[in-house]
């Protein structure tokens, strides 16, 4: 007996020792594992959620810390923005009044700003007469709200360039309430509040209420994916425990996976919670993905379990769980390490927060989802006594079913051994088609894509992007050095070019500022004489029509365009659109003028900021981040597996599944159209995770089967009835689990769900064909074959 295999002896003898104890103390780790799971359960209760676009980037970013800048500056947030529509027009009693007890009601909310609530029914009209400048509101309520009086409003609204797109639609049929959120983490409760607010409205025929902007999906989005993962959850869990029941037909190989995902799920979910790490939009996929993962280790296990109980009647139940353990615990443990290093390759890689908590504690979930596998299982299984006499369940009423899955794996293992080199020629002309995929696949992202078409939000935001000037804001912030710069022509002039420029622009809906006011405000200074409409030339005069504004309404009017010392001001932008692509182009050549035409070294300077900035800043790094945290999966995995393996072949041979099946996706995702974005960026990280163990268990038995067989066709033939069977209900237990997330309402989700079955479909495939097929070919060292065969 040579060193290597003393020492292999010496680590069967350890584990061997370790799995006694867990038998003979079976009850204590039953228990013990059980209270583990009420402890971490109980942190559950404060788990708290972030689902704003923010938190898809790090604080400390230059484009948030200039967005909250802002926001201290100008009070400008990303608000909810209520809409109310009327088929014919809104210039009507009934709805001017609904408008005005809407504005009335939402600035009581008490997480609303009320210094902040902007609709056409609050807001001032500047206009002139014989007497000069004159600002008042648009409407006198306490006046009948005649057809004379309405016909007035309407044609002052239209005559006040700035309000038409803002507030009101220039056909008249819809107008907004624009309220601004004071606490984002709590706009969850205030897009509650306002839904209530809305629905008790007694409404006419022709008139309808909805509800949009960054507040309002933020606030409905928490709910939104709470609704969609409580019914989700439940649908993945019963249609794991069908396969479960259907491979076994035996109730312990039902319940038992079960507690372990329970474990799983609680036990991560739980740490996430007492760490305070808040619970993300794309978190909610991780409880599909601990699901899978801790029941592909039962699968092994049971199948392994019910083969000893069928070639060892005689034996105990406790001497039957320690042989299933010596037999599993290696491949279990390799399947294991390998995927927390995939896992890991997301948290490594990754710079946003989501992406990198769902890597790492999808890492940490394995390996729970092991050590309940290792201690848990075994212990549960040797308190379950085996009556004698009984054939193995897995031989009563099953064997039919397992007699047509191990007979579809044999044939498929029979096919494998027949057309080796073709299997290899077609994965290398996928692959081929894959590189494609790769070079072609586009980077874009929608957040009001997040929700179904035909949820009210959704429709609510294409409603205003039809209507008004549109639904996502950007932010152009102008600064000078001096007080009062803002008051120079110059600098006015610079404003209202850049400010017509960025209007010209694709998808651009219009855009508000200072300027704006000022023009009005000169026009109302000359008896509203329409070629006033412009800038006055004199600094003077600019400071005059503030100075009198000031003496009839509230100096704070102009507060979110212009800050008290008239040194910074705001254009804010309204784009009709929320693509990432289309903000691209917007961005793009918005910097370039701004570098061109606006700056002036010393003398002022614009910077882009508010959402759509700050959105763009962090999609940006999705293509990335997502390419980075392959690479750094697919290394991890390459130097597990070639550590567990001694070969570095070995360590290729496991990933090339994962990388087929990777490049096919890509290939699939440009053929249909599909971008790289929040839902789909995350695929290829957990695609390796999850797909690496269809290899790294096909490997090993292939390894252990050398042991004992002189010919490379025997052992392929030799792996697909027993193993090859439970990886085909792993794959299946997986598949569906994912499957389950393609009738998500969370329509990222669902592309989520749909990419990683086909990956997770594909790496199986892949682990039963093309990778035999290549063993069958090659005949690497490392399987032992003509070692063994000089030996004998």
């Amino acid at each position: 007996m040579n060193t290597s295999e003393k020492l292999k002896l010496f680590d069967n003898k350890r584990t061997e020792v370790f799995f006694l104890l867990v038998v003979s103390h079976a009850k204590v780790f039953v228990w013990g594992s059980l209270v583990l799971i009420l402890i971490f359960s109980s942190f559950l209760t404060s788990l708290t959620k972030d689902v704003s676009s923010d938190s898809f980037i790090n604080k400390d970013n230059p484009a948030l810390v200039y967005k909250n800048k802002i926001k201290d500056t100008f009070g400008l947030t990303d608000p909810m923005v209520i809409a109310i529509y009327h088929e014919d027009t809104i210039y009507n009693s009934e709805t001017i009044n609904l408008i005005h007890r809407l504005t009335r009601s939402i600035e009581k909310i008490s997480n609303i700003d009320p210094e902040r609530v902007v609709s056409i029914t609050n807001v001032n009209n500047i206009y002139g007469n014989f007497d000069g400048m004159v600002v008042e509101p648009f409407l006198d309520l306490d006046t009948k709200l005649s057809g004379k009086n309405l016909e007035r409003v309407k044609n002052a609204v239209k005559d006040f360039p700035l309000y038409i797109g803002t507030l009101v639609s220039s056909d008249s049929t819809l107008s907004v309430i624009v309220a601004e959120v004071m606490d984002t983490q709590k706009a969850g409760e205030t897009y509650d509040q306002i839904i209530k607010l809305t629905t008790s409205q007694v409404l006419q025929e022709k008139e309808s209420i909805h509800v949009a902007g960054e507040g309002a999906v933020a606030g409905y989005l928490g709910s939104y994916i709470d609704r969609d993962a409580q019914r989700l959850n439940p649908i993945a869990a019963l249609v794991i425990s069908l396969i479960l029941f259907i491979a076994y037909r035996n109730i312990t190989a039902t319940l038992l996976p079960n507690i372990i995902v329970l474990a799983t799920v609680s036990s991560a979910l739980g740490i996430m919670a007492g760490f305070g790490v808040p619970f993300f939009v794309v978190t909610n996929g991780l409880v599909v993905i601990l699901i899978g993962i801790a029941v592909a280790d039962s699968i092994h296990i049971f199948c392994q379990y019910f083969e000893e109980r069928e070639n060892s009647c005689e034996k105990s139940t406790s001497e039957i769980v320690v042989n299933t353990m010596l037999e599993m615990w290696r491949p279990i443990t390799l399947t294991s390490i390998t995927t927390i290093a995939g896992f890991m390759g997301l948290y490594l890689a990754s710079e946003m927060p989501p992406f990198k908590y769902l890597g790492l504690f999808s890492a940490l979930g394995v390996a729970i989802a092991w050590l309940y596998s290792m201690v848990f299982l075994p212990a549960a299984l040797s308190l379950i006594p085996i009556r004698k006499g009984n054939k193995p369940s897995n031989e009563k009423v099953s064997k039919k079913t397992e007699d047509i899955s191990a007979r579809i794996m044999s044939n498929l293992g029979r096919l494998t051994v027949a057309n080796s080199k073709k299997i290899v020629f077609l994965f290398v002309l996928a692959f081929g088609v894959g590189i494609y995929g790769v070079i072609n696949v586009t980077v874009n992202e929608n957040r009001i894509g997040v929700f179904n078409k035909n949820e009210p939000i959704y429709k609510a935001d294409n409603l205003i992007n039809l209507k008004l000037n549109g639904s996502n804001n950007l932010d152009i912030v102008i600064e000078t050095p001096e007080t009062e710069d803002l008051f120079k022509p110059e600098n006015l002039l610079a404003i209202e070019k850049l400010q017509e420029y960025v209007e010209s622009l694709p998808m651009v809906g219009g855009a508000v500022s200072v300027v704006d006011y000022i023009k009005q405000m000169n026009k109302a200074l000359n008896e509203g004489d329409n070629s006033y409409y412009k800038l006055p030339d004199d600094q003077d005069l600019i400071a005059q029509l503030f100075l009198l504004y000031s003496l009839s309404g509230d100096p704070t009017d102009f507060e979110e365009e212009i800050d008290y010392e008239y040194r910074t001001a705001n254009i804010r932008v309204n784009i009709k659109s929320g693509m990432y692509l289309d903000h691209g182009t917007i961005l793009d050549q918005l910097n370039q003028y701004i570098s061109n035409e606006f700056n002036k070294n010393g003398e002022r300077k614009a910077t882009l900021s508010g959402r759509v900035e700050v959105n763009h800043t962090w999609v940006s790094k999705i293509g990335e981040s997502h390419f980075k945290s392959v690479a750094f999966a697919l290394c991890l995995v390459f130097l597990m597996a070639s550590l567990v393996f001694g070969s570095f072949s070995a360590g290729f041979l496991a990933l090339l599944p994962v990388m087929v099946s990777i490049m096919i996706i890509y290939a699939v995702m440009v053929f249909n159209n599909i971008w790289l974005g929040i839902g789909t960026s995350m695929f290829a990280s957990i695609a390796i995770g999850l797909g690496v163990d269809f290899s790294i268990h096909t490997m090993d038995r292939v390894k252990q089967l050398s042991n004992s067989r002189k010919n490379i066709e025997d052992v392929i033939l030799a792996l697909y009835p027993n193993t090859g069977r439970a990886l085909l209900f792993n794959f299946l237990a997986i598949g569906f689990g994912f499957g389950t997330l393609m009738i998500s309402e969370v329509v990222p989700l669902v592309r989520f769900g749909g990419i990683v079955l086909l990956a997770v479909a594909v790496s199986f495939f892949t682990s039963m064909t093309l990778l035999p097929a290549i063993l069958n070919i090659f005949k690497p060292n490392f399987l032992g074959i003509y070692r063994n065969n000089v030996t004998e």
